[in-house]
């Protein structure tokens, strides 16, 4: 397990060095990983098979902060205080012993919810430590048949699995549960029993890292995305982990992923034609649920249209490199960055 006792400080906070080059490699991974040509999504298709590798790039970075507050957490994995049955001799030993050794190598097993096609989580299996273990679920058993077929080896797993009937058994043994862009897709009652859920489950010691878009800078709080029932600000968002009632959880920090470059363009997007694009989709969809016969002409409709779509050529000019530099984790003062947040990143931990 992941020690969590005592107070927990990250490590290598103010550089992101390290973060941009978890970014490059998980990036490089996901470029060179096969993308599936077939239009099975739910949610709008996998963000391999958008056009717009700015929210590639967005999703890249979500798991590359996962890597990178993992591998503290997992560094820093000594208590910072004796117990109080502690003979005096392992008293000193825990003064003089404040981190253990090559704990970054320590085999960690995650278990992620919502994997989609699998093709992001493959990507960071690629790129974590040697003996960390990933079993990525969805509830799409469609999605999951690619993943296994495509992407599935020693160290990640696909199994199906839909988070609003977790078991406790599916969290034995696991030390940190992720799930990255999903929370927005559940409504506030379903989110407050997930975590719930969840924390019962989890091990003493255990985490859970949540990722979600950032609505700060946007001049509307919702985007107009029907597949997502809310969407966070920093605020919001802690105001919710601050609640005992809706996250059991002990301890919690909120940290910002950051681009000034992704974020103003972000809200230039949504300002010309995004915000109506989405409330179109949104009609559509629910004439789709509430009738039968035009959800099926939309959903044959959408795959032939998606056929067409995957085939067409990819941009070779998107500046990695540009929006690279631009990019960081923030989490010494994430409460003063609105203006250029696009993303937040959610640590929760269970000390008791």
């Amino acid at each position: 397990m992941i020690e969590s006792v005592g107070v927990y400080t990250p490590l290598n906070l103010n550089d992101g060095f390290e973060f941009r080059a978890d970014v490059r490699r998980i990036w490089n991974e996901f470029q060179r990983l096969e993308k599936s040509r077939e239009f099975g999504n739910l949610e709008g298709g996998s963000v391999e098979q958008r056009r717009d590798r700015r929210l590639q790039l967005h999703h890249c970075a979500n798991y590359a902060a996962v890597l990178t507050v993992l591998r503290d957490s997992a560094a820093s994995g000594i208590r910072s205080r004796p117990e109080s049955g502690d003979s005096p001799s392992e008293r000193e030993d825990a003064r003089d012993s404040r981190r253990l050794p090559d704990m970054s190598r320590a085999p960690l097993r995650l278990l992620e919810f919502g994997c989609g096609s699998g093709v992001l989580t493959s990507a960071l299996a690629q790129v974590m430590p040697d003996g960390w273990t990933i079993e990525a679920t969805d509830y799409s058993e469609h999605l999951l048949a690619g993943a296994k077929a495509r992407f599935e080896r020693d160290g990640l797993s696909f199994s199906h699995l839909d988070v609003r009937t977790l078991a406790p058994e599916r969290l034995a043994g696991v030390d940190a549960v992720l799930f990255l862009e999903v929370i927005e897709h559940l409504c506030p009652d379903e989110a407050v029993a997930l975590l719930h859920r969840v924390y019962d489950a989890l091990p003493v010691g255990g985490m859970t890292v949540m990722t979600t878009l950032d609505r700060a800078p946007f001049p509307r709080p919702y985007s107009g995305y029907a597949p997502h029932c809310v969407e966070y600000t920093y605020r919001s968002l802690t105001q919710m982990l601050e609640n005992r009632r809706r996250s059991p959880f002990e301890k919690h920090e909120v940290y910002r992923l950051v681009s000034g470059r992704i974020a103003d363009e972000s809200v230039r997007s949504e300002q010309r034609g995004g915000y109506l694009v989405n409330r179109v989709q949104g009609l559509m969809l629910s004439l789709g649920r509430r009738h039968a016969e035009f959800g099926s002409l939309k959903s044959w409709l959408e795959s032939r249209l998606f056929r067409l779509y995957s085939f067409l050529p990819d941009h070779d000019d998107f500046d990695f490199e540009g929006y690279l530099r631009t990019l960081d984790l923030e989490r010494s003062q994430p409460e003063l960055r609105d203006h250029d947040s696009f993303g937040l990143v959610a640590v929760l931990r269970k000390t008791g």
